[in-house]
C-alpha cells in the first residue's frame, strides 16, 4: 500500500516536471526559429551584396581551380560569422546605420580569401568592396531603408581592414599586429570573426594546403602521432586563446563556452583513436580512386566529411547541443 502511494506521488511529481521540460524545449525552438527568420530577412535585404560576393568567389576560382576545395569551408565560416554578428549587433545595441555597415562588412570580410595570400586577404577584400561600391553608383541602393553614405562606406572598409588579429595570423606576420578595431562596427565584425574561428573550420583549410600537410606529417613523425592529430593540435593552440582576444563581454561569454566544448571534443577524438581510424579509411579509399588531380581534392573532402561525422558523434556522446556542434564543425 505504501509502495503504491509512493508510486502515485512520484507520478504526480513527474507530471509537474515534464511540462517544464517541454516548455524549455519550446523556448529553444522559438529562439532558433527567430534566428532563422532574421537570417532569411538579411539574405533578402542584402541580396545584392551576397550576389556580388558569390560572383567574386566564382571569378577567383575560375582563375585558380586549386582554390575550389577551400570554398565550402569558407561558406561555412561566412554563415557562422553572420549568425554570431546578428546576436552581437543586438547585445551591443548598434545604431541602424552601424548595423548596416556591420552586416555588409561581415558579408565581405573574407571576400579576398580565394585570390590572395592569407596575410593580405583584407587588402584584397577592400579592393573588392571598392569595386562593388563602384557598381552601385548608378543605382544608389538602400539597405533596411538606409542609404550608403560616405561615412557608412568608410566604416565598412575600416572593419574589413581591422578584422585580422587572429593569433595565427599575427604569428605568421612575425608577431606584428595588424590594424586593431577602434569603433563599434570594427569590434562587432572582429568579435564575430573570432567566435566563428572557435572550433574546427580552420582544420578544413589546413587539410587543403600541401604546405600545411607537409608540416603536420613531419610533426607527426617527430611526435609519434599522426598527421590529423597534429593538424587539430595546430588549430587548437590558437582556438584556446580566443576568449582572451575577443573584445565585448557578450563575445567573451560565448567564447569561453565554445572553447570548452571544442576542447572536450578534441580530447574525445584523441582518446577514441578516431584520427588514426580516419587516416586508414581515407588511405584505403584513395587507393581505389583514379590518380589524377581530383584524387587529391577528393581525399580532402572525404577526410573533412568523415571528421564532421565523428565530431557530431562525439558531441552527442558528450551532450553538446546541435546548434553548438554546427558552429564547431568544418
Amino acid at each position: 500500500m505504501e509502495q503504491s502511494q509512493e508510486t502515485q506521488k512520484q507520478g504526480k511529481e513527474q507530471k509537474i516536471i515534464e511540462p517544464e521540460k517541454r516548455k524549455g524545449a519550446e523556448v529553444i525552438d522559438l529562439d532558433q526559429k527567430r534566428q532563422e527568420m532574421r537570417e532569411r530577412k538579411i539574405q533578402k535585404e542584402y541580396a545584392p551584396i551576397f550576389e556580388f560576393r558569390k560572383k567574386i568567389y566564382a571569378r577567383d576560382i575560375a582563375q585558380n581551380q586549386a582554390r575550389e576545395v577551400m570554398l565550402s569551408n569558407l561558406e561555412t565560416h561566412n554563415k557562422i560569422v553572420l549568425d554570431d554578428a546578428i546576436n552581437l549587433i543586438e547585445s551591443e545595441k548598434l545604431s541602424p546605420e552601424d548595423r548596416v555597415a556591420t552586416i555588409i562588412a561581415i558579408i565581405m570580410h573574407d571576400s579576398g580569401k580565394l585570390s590572395s595570400d592569407i596575410l593580405s586577404h583584407h587588402e584584397k577584400g577592400i579592393e573588392y568592396v571598392d569595386e562593388m561600391f563602384g557598381k552601385m553608383e548608378k543605382t544608389e541602393p538602400e539597405f533596411e531603408g538606409i542609404r550608403l553614405t560616405d561615412e557608412i562606406r568608410q566604416k565598412i572598409i575600416w572593419a574589413i581592414e581591422r578584422h585580422m588579429n587572429h593569433p595565427y595570423l599575427v604569428g605568421r606576420n612575425g608577431g606584428e599586429k595588424f590594424p586593431e578595431p577602434e569603433n563599434s562596427v570594427d569590434k562587432v565584425v572582429f568579435d564575430a570573426d573570432m567566435l566563428a574561428n572557435i572550433g574546427f573550420k580552420n582544420i578544413g583549410f589546413r587539410l587543403a594546403s600541401e604546405d600545411y600537410l607537409r608540416e603536420d606529417k613531419q610533426k607527426a613523425i617527430e611526435s609519434r602521432t599522426n598527421s590529423i592529430e597534429e593538424t587539430f593540435k595546430n588549430v587548437m593552440q590558437d582556438v584556446v586563446k580566443l576568449d582572451g582576444i575577443v573584445l565585448s563581454f557578450s563575445a567573451k561569454k560565448v567564447a569561453k563556452e565554445r572553447i570548452e566544448d571544442a576542447k572536450r571534443i578534441f580530447d574525445y577524438l584523441k582518446e577514441n583513436k578516431i584520427f588514426k581510424n580516419i587516416l586508414e579509411k581515407v588511405s584505403n579509399i584513395s587507393e581505389k580512386l583514379e590518380k589524377d588531380r581530383k584524387m587529391e581534392d577528393s581525399s580532402v573532402i572525404l577526410t573533412k566529411n568523415l571528421l564532421n561525422e565523428e565530431i557530431s558523434k562525439a558531441g552527442m556522446a558528450l551532450g553538446i547541443d546541435d546548434k553548438t556542434l554546427d558552429k564547431l564543425k568544418m
